[in-house]
């Protein structure tokens, strides 16, 4: 193929084989620093510059639409940078949502949210970041999450040439200290909330139960019961295909998630808020697990009570055929926990996945392990999903027991097979 320069030295022309003229032109960076180039094809060269011109256009105003203003609000920096990130697709469904949320009510609903970004001080994010701990109404990782959103979009307008200093910088590590004093555990607090071998086994004996017509109470239940033998996300569960499960070798590929987001698509008032998203697991960690004979007996079960078992038919559909969402499965978990006598737990159905990891850890397994299995980073895996101290219930009083190192599980303690 034959390629020359544009006679005024911007960008190039390239004579494809069908007779076709290919003409790429560099039109400056892009705000992740990198160069960007615009690519177009054509007939002639004549054709190909008039193209080009339209496309430059739409690029430059593109650019006006995300270049920050002095003027402008926090919130609206904020928000600026989060339509950067769905524009170039940095973030799933849920994300967006999420950072959304954060936006509104940890930065927007504040005095902070309505500052000029040019008269924002490091004492300003420092005051406002202390006032959310104060309130006492958020957790630490909701906190966290309003702080990295102003960092986050300080950095990407200085990346972009549009400012030159980051007010959250400076007190980042001092206000990510304090906030990680809110996690500091008594000796009667959980490092992880997980069942205990007494609650494990309630919750089991309940979720099984069958009525006088000889079926099961709680049709879901073997849903959390899948949860409780895998260390599956719940999102990762209801995604899950018949055609992801090997019975010869008793393998189960996790290679999807799904969860409910906003709609974005909607187009009138009889369209839904949300949708159900499938996307990529989290963290991109797909995999082949290899299951416990638990989990197997869990997914026989599942496969005689269901009709169809096509390759595409979900594992774990609602009665009616549909894809299941965590909300409605966390409300048939309630049911099942408070009539097997657990009402009082919390943590949603993550408690069975960090249930999991910890009875892994127990058993023996390394959290490199542990972490691969599950699909998640170790660091992740250590700090949120392996509980050290054990929860013992004794003349029905929960107790958190930091066991001796090295004694691994006591004799006559149920292992994950």
């Amino acid at each position: 193929m034959e390629k020359t320069r544009n006679a005024k030295g911007e960008g190039s022309f390239t004579m494809n084989p069908d007779g076709s003229i290919t003409h790429r032109k560099s039109v400056g960076y892009k705000p992740n620093g990198r160069r960007k180039v615009l690519t177009v094809t054509a007939a002639t060269k004549a054709a190909c510059i008039r193209e080009m011109r339209k496309k430059e256009d739409a690029w430059n105003k593109k650019r006006a639409a995300l270049h920050i203003q002095t003027k402008s609000t926090v919130v609206e920096l904020c928000q600026k940078h989060l339509d950067y990130q769905v524009g170039n697709e940095e973030l799933k469904r849920k994300s967006i949502d999420r950072r959304e949320c954060t936006i509104t009510n940890q930065i927007g609903k504040y005095d902070i949210g309505t500052m000029q970004i040019q008269a924002l001080t490091s004492a300003d994010v420092d005051r406002h970041i202390q006032g959310l701990i104060q309130e006492g109404k958020l957790s630490e990782s909701s906190i966290t999450k309003a702080l990295d959103v102003l960092n986050a979009a300080f950095e990407w307008a200085i990346l972009q040439g549009d400012l030159e200093k980051n007010p959250a910088k400076p007190v980042k590590d001092k206000l990510m200290k304090k906030l990680k004093k809110m996690s500091e555990k008594k000796a009667g607090d959980a490092d992880v909330a997980v069942l205990s071998d007494e609650e494990m086994e309630a919750f089991v004996h309940e979720a099984l139960k069958i009525n006088s017509k000889g079926k099961r109470v709680y049709p879901a239940g073997d849903y959390m019961l899948l949860l409780l033998y895998t260390g599956m996300r719940c999102g990762e569960m209801i995604a899950l295909r018949w055609r992801d499960v090997d019975w010869e070798n008793g393998i189960l590929t996790i290679e999807k998630s799904a969860s409910m987001a906003k709609n974005r698509d909607k187009k009138g008032e009889e369209d839904n808020n949300y949708v159900m998203h499938e996307d990529t697991t989290k963290n991109q960690k797909a995999r082949n697990i290899e299951l416990t004979e638990d989990a197997k007996r869990v997914l026989r079960s599942l496969y005689c009570r269901t009709k169809s078992h096509h390759a595409d038919d979900l594992v774990t559909p609602t009665l009616s055929g549909k894809m299941n969402t965590p909300s409605n499965l966390e409300h048939r978990q309630k049911v099942i926990f408070k009539n097997a006598g657990l009402g009082g737990l919390e943590g949603g159905l993550h408690i069975f996945r960090k249930t999991f990891a910890t009875r892994m850890y127990e058993s023996g397994a390394r959290v490199e392990e542990i972490a691969a299995y599950i699909g998640d980073l170790e660091s992740t895996t250590r700090k949120y999903y392996i509980a050290i101290r054990k929860k013992i219930i004794s003349g029905g009083v929960s107790k958190q027991i930091v066991r001796l190192p090295g004694t691994g599980t006591k004799e006559g303690e149920e292992k994950i097979s």
